[in-house]
């Protein structure tokens, strides 16, 4: 009985060691793997050939391509490589991944490139499996030397022809000392003629009251409130006056109520009926801006022209017409003496 009991373990044991087995060799078969010289294994010392490596897997298949730095053993260096090149099979079901490598040796021999792994792990698998690519032979060659023939010199290096990148600098350089010199000449010149050396030409303001006058007078022909628009008309109206008010007396109209401009205004020295007429302007739009007021037809030209006396009568005067204003003013005193 005890004999029975041990054979029948033995059993299960060789059973689950060949299913190991087969699925360790049925998962290694999902993948495939490989690394080839493209040309020759044998080179001369210094010259370049390419090591190309490639995993064929399913499709899904998590990989890890291998690290190579630059140097894969000692005497063979990797002086570039390629990017990772991924091609899917016409079914989806497989993809081909490759990659190249330019390698090197300076010392002759012949080497053994050891092969590479890959790390994997298939889909609906959490084992972390590992793919390992055939080894390669790399053998360098020295130079064959003829001892039959005379040593010659070393030939002197070849004297390359001047690009535009070099000679670039130099015209850059060359354009500058020029300016700078053409640049103290008007300097000199400049200053010999007492002129400035640079002459701006002066920006020519709009006074306010034309701007205002201008506003105003399109006002008129756009015939707002005949049109049945009259809060629109006396939105205008006083926006085109604080406009006004702000660039004439520098105050911040546009920011201000009603009650705070003509508080204002108690200050400013203009005539006291030039002070009603604004405030009755401001305070009647108040009424149709907030309290839908609705004037008399005769009242919105009264408010109109009234602005136009408004500005009129306060815009500042030019140099010119202030000099004429003034000499009036000695004419009337003059005559009032005599």
């Amino acid at each position: 009985m005890k004999y029975k009991k041990t054979w029948f373990v033995i059993k299960i044991l060789s059973f689950l060691f060949v299913t190991i087995l087969f699925g360790e060799i049925a998962y290694t078969q999902n993948i495939q793997v490989s690394a080839k010289i493209d040309s020759t294994n044998n080179i001369i010392i210094g010259d370049q050939v390419k090591l190309k490596l490639q995993a064929t897997c399913p499709n899904g298949t998590i990989l890890m391509w291998p690290v190579i730095k630059d140097t894969i053993i000692k005497q063979i260096e990797v002086t570039g490589r390629s990017k990772i090149d991924t091609v899917l099979s016409s079914d989806k079901k497989s993809i081909t991944l490759s990659q190249s490598y330019t390698i090197t040796s300076f010392d002759s021999g012949s080497y053994r490139i050891p092969s590479f792994g890959f790390n994997y792990r298939l889909l609906k698998d959490t084992n972390n499996y590992t793919a390992f690519t055939n080894d390669l032979y790399l053998n360098v060659n020295t130079v064959a030397v003829d001892t039959t023939k005379a040593i010659k010199d070393i030939k002197a290096p070849l004297r390359a022809p001047l690009t535009f990148r070099e000679l670039l600098p130099y015209i850059v350089g060359s354009i500058a000392v020029i300016a700078i010199v053409l640049l103290i000449l008007y300097y000199i010149w400049k200053k010999k003629k007492a002129e400035p050396l640079i002459k701006f030409k002066p920006v020519k303001t709009i006074p306010a009251h034309e701007i205002a006058l201008l506003a105003l007078q399109k006002l008129k022909d756009d015939k707002l409130w005949q049109n049945n628009k009259v809060k629109l008309y006396y939105v205008e109206l006083t926006d085109i006056l604080r406009k006004y008010i702000e660039g004439r007396f520098e105050v911040d109209a546009m920011e201000m109520t009603t009650d705070e401009i003509v508080s204002t205004f108690r200050v400013i020295e203009i005539a006291a009926e030039l002070k009603s007429k604004l405030r009755s302007i401001l305070v009647l739009a108040d009424l149709v801006k907030f309290a839908k007021a609705q004037p008399l037809a005769n009242e919105h030209d009264i408010c109109l022209s009234n602005a136009f006396d408004f500005v009129n009568q306060t815009k500042r005067l030019s140099v010119s017409e202030d000099e004429d204003k003034n000499k009036d003013i000695q004419t009337i005193d003059n005559l009032k003496s005599e």
